[in-house]
């Protein structure tokens, strides 16, 4: 299986379909699949106790109805809490429930690891990583997913321990990225442009064989028009189903925007 399609854009889902549904819920997953997502990105830390939460912020308190960070809140305790409205009860899923989701279908998954290394979370860091492969490896969905993250230190891990068995997602220009000590060049599969109508940092990566990707800030169709002539090979999107239209226009000669 491929991570990304030969003759036109990706789609993936930013923490699913985030436009429509709260982000990083299983509603937000299921509907980026039913609205036509190739791919769903969502964001894995780690409870007190070690379950690997699907969540962006460090805090709950931005996404749920409860306060605190996630680091200091056992599994229990986050799945107490209301990651919807009083109309529509979400809890917090976990990596295992996304993948379960998923198993019967075509979908990939981009992993954003967001335990960055430092001196004091080196411990938590390093398990949320392993953790995630192990899980990886027990559905076998070694060529189902990527690792992404803003923390070099994270991909340098993994290209580490394991290769390049695990593609693995960047960012450019480089120094979007904390913790570089590896030239990036060396073990990337992909890399998300910051600056992407301009056209240089397409052809670097392209000449180093990185698939350029572009993220969630473009949403209209003449933007879109420009990364798919530069050789942008995958969107990240709150809105799948718009973004698809809007393709699919696009590779059909429709000049509409």
């Amino acid at each position: 299986m491929r991570l990304t399609n030969d003759k036109y854009m990706t789609v993936a889902g930013h923490r699913g379909d985030s436009y429509n549904y709260y982000e990083n819920t299983m509603t937000a997953f299921k509907m980026a699949i039913k609205n036509g997502a190739d791919m769903i990105e969502t964001d894995v830390r780690l409870s007190s106790d070690g379950y690997l939460v699907l969540i962006h912020d460090d805090k709950v308190d931005r996404t749920t109805n409860g306060h605190g960070y996630v680091k200091d809140m056992s599994f229990e305790e986050l799945r107490l809490l209301n990651c919807g409205d009083s109309q529509n009860y979400e809890k917090i899923p976990t990596l295992r429930e996304l993948f379960d989701l998923i198993k019967d279908t075509d979908i990939t998954v981009n992993i954003e690891i967001k335990e960055y290394y430092s001196e004091s979370n080196v411990e938590r860091c390093e398990k949320c990583i392993d953790d995630v492969i192990l899980l990886v490896e027990e559905y076998g969905f070694g060529d189902r997913i990527l690792i992404n993250s803003f923390d070099a230190y994270v991909l340098e891990y993994v290209y580490k321990k394991h290769g390049k068995k695990y593609p693995l997602h960047g960012f450019y220009p480089y120094w979007e990225m904390q913790n570089v000590n590896i030239s990036p060049d060396e073990y990337l599969y992909c890399a998300c442009i910051f600056d992407n109508e301009n056209k240089v940092l397409y052809n670097y990566l392209i000449e180093r064989g990185i698939e350029p990707w572009v993220g969630a800030s473009i949403t209209q169709k003449s933007k879109l028009e420009i990364c798919v002539k530069y050789g942008a090979r995958l969107i990240t999107t709150n809105n799948p189903k718009d973004i698809k239209m809007k393709l699919e226009e696009i590779y059909n000669g429709c000049k509409q925007d």
